[in-house]
């Protein structure tokens, strides 16, 4: 099986890519480079420059926050066939979070010169990706909004508890 033929089935997989067809996944694998990288590598740390967006082919990635005092603060732990740091293809920014790996790894990365290259020949493909991104949006949404309705429910316990405390004295 060609080399072409192989990303273009995993990429099948990836979520960022699901509403592409078989000609733009064609047109992302060939803009797509595999990398092997080390266990606890850093890929890039919170501030860099966005250049790149990273799917793993396999191995783990943690995704971090550093605190001011540089404390790595873990986020969350990915592994195959997850895509991250796709909105440096979009924005260009600097990284929001920093990004290792945990194991060995193979990477496959997408420089944001040649993404933004293949958009332009291929505009319908942004559609599909932002159709994605628009669903993680409101799927962190959702989250968001039901771990407020937790905090609140802990802050009214607390408020009770205070109440039923302070009368007890």
């Amino acid at each position: 099986m060609s080399e072409t033929l192989e990303k273009i089935l995993f990429l099948q997989g990836v979520e960022i890519f699901g509403n592409l067809t078989i000609q733009e996944l064609q047109e992302i694998a060939l803009i797509s480079e595999n990398e092997q990288y080390n266990d606890n590598e850093y890929l890039f740390r919170q501030g860099d420059p966005g250049n790149y967006a990273y799917i793993i082919v396999s191995g783990q990635v943690e995704l971090f926050f550093e605190t001011e005092r540089k404390v790595r603060q873990p986020l969350v732990t990915l592994s195959e066939g997850a895509c991250f740091g796709e909105m440096a293809l979009l924005d260009g920014e600097p990284r929001s979070a920093g990004a290792r790996t945990v194991t060995e790894c193979v990477i496959s990365r997408i420089s944001r010169a040649d993404f933004i290259q293949t958009i332009s020949r291929h505009p319908a493909m942004a559609l599909g990706i932002i159709a994605q991104l628009t669903s993680r949006i409101r799927t962190t949404n959702s989250r968001a909004n039901r771990l407020t309705k937790v905090v609140e429910s802990f802050r009214d316990l607390f408020e009770e508890s205070r109440k039923i405390l302070g009368e007890s004295s």
